[in-house]
């Protein structure tokens, strides 16, 4: 995708200026002098061309969804049937334990929970009628309110029952909070944008399935989808989360099973992607009267950004020589790449998860 902003008309001060003050002196018949008037109305007049030219070029880029801005791309988002995300709501899968010796029990959908520093609050998604033998029943729960808030409580913290229930006793989520997310960034959106024409595709093929799949939740920063054998689709997402919540392995394959996108022979599956875990341990020698501490610190911060840039995409390889490259800020004379001991490959449905990053400096040197 490109990356620099065209150039739709010419806007350099210098060429303009030059191009009008041969105007003008063509109009008045003489050559202009910095201190005169007309020179001085001349760059007046000039100036204010040159802010027009750059708000020009400015709103024609706005055109282009490559460079556009909300709101304006939500608009070109319009032209392929595409529209922002909003805000996704975290979800968790929550049990409710009864007394013993209960009669019949409804527990009516929007039955609402909440964690227990009560700054989240869930309801339950659908109706469920428990009978007398049993004591205790599963229920998937969304939060009331969008957004990453409600992400990360761990089992048990969602613990408070708000809309009391006879025979009810007590509540408790199953599984860690996750799926909820802020809305869809113009990033996310300009690339479901270039998708766009694969969603009129219901044939299989892997773009229209990409497109559907991050139309699902804007949590998701990475989609691969493969087919492991004939008439099975693999969909594993990556989100920004330390793992991929339940919440977005059901949207995803809530959306990519409806009968206008899943061709009818085709199998969804969708899979949490698996880490594959490394270090990074390296050996610096530094020219010789360098702040060693200063540098160290440096390299660990450029390691740790190139830790988190493999991070955020599935299938993202580890390269020795790679590293060695990052670590080449000014006042280091040699790197040694300890670990990992050989490049790592990344398969598509994995991500590469750094867990420790060491810099030691080993030696000076006076290059």
């Amino acid at each position: 995708m490109a990356t620099e902003t065209p150039i739709f008309v010419e806007r350099n001060p210098a060429v303009i200026m030059a191009e009008s003050k041969a105007m003008l002196e063509d109009l008045l018949g003489r050559a202009l002098q910095p201190a005169q008037v007309e020179q001085l109305m001349l760059q007046f007049v000039v100036y204010r061309e040159v802010l027009l030219l750059e708000r020009f070029n400015a709103g024609m880029a706005q055109m282009l969804y490559q460079f556009s801005k909300a709101p304006v791309l939500d608009y070109i988002a319009g032209l392929v049937a595409v529209e922002r995300l909003p805000a996704a709501r975290a979800g968790c899968t929550v049990r409710f334990t009864l007394v013993d010796g209960h009669g019949p029990v409804l527990i009516p959908e929007g039955t609402r929970v909440s964690t227990a520093d009560g700054m989240v609050i869930f309801a339950i998604t659908d109706d469920i009628a428990v009978p007398p033998e049993v004591n205790s029943v599963d229920i998937s729960a969304i939060a009331e309110t969008p957004g990453k808030g409600g992400n990360g409580y761990a089992p048990g913290k969602v613990n408070v029952i708000l809309d009391p229930l006879a025979f009810v006793s007590t509540v408790a989520n199953l599984d860690t909070t996750g799926g909820g997310s802020d809305a869809e960034t113009d990033e996310q959106l300009r690339e479901r944008i270039r998708l766009a024409p694969s969603q009129y595709s219901t044939a299989g093929s892997r773009q229209s399935y990409l497109f559907h799949a991050k139309s699902a939740n804007p949590l998701i920063t990475d989609i691969s989808v493969s087919s492991p054998v004939p008439g099975t689709v693999l969909i594993v997402p990556l989100t920004a989360a330390g793992d991929t919540p339940q919440q977005v392995i059901d949207d995803i394959y809530r959306v990519c099973s409806e009968e206008d996108v899943r061709p009818l022979t085709d199998t969804v599956i969708v899979s949490a992607p698996t880490p594959r875990d490394y270090t990074i341990e390296v050996n610096l020698t530094l020219y010789e009267n360098t702040d060693a501490e200063a540098v160290q610190s440096l390299v660990t911060g450029a390691l740790s950004e190139y830790a988190q840039q493999k991070r955020e995409l599935l299938g993202r390889d580890i390269i020795k020589s790679h590293i060695a490259q990052v670590c080449r800020v000014e006042s280091v004379y040699d790197v040694a790449v300890n670990a990992p001991a050989v490049n790592i490959i990344i398969g598509d449905s994995k991500f590469a998860n750094c867990a420790g990053i060491t810099v030691h400096i080993t030696g000076f040197n006076r290059g």
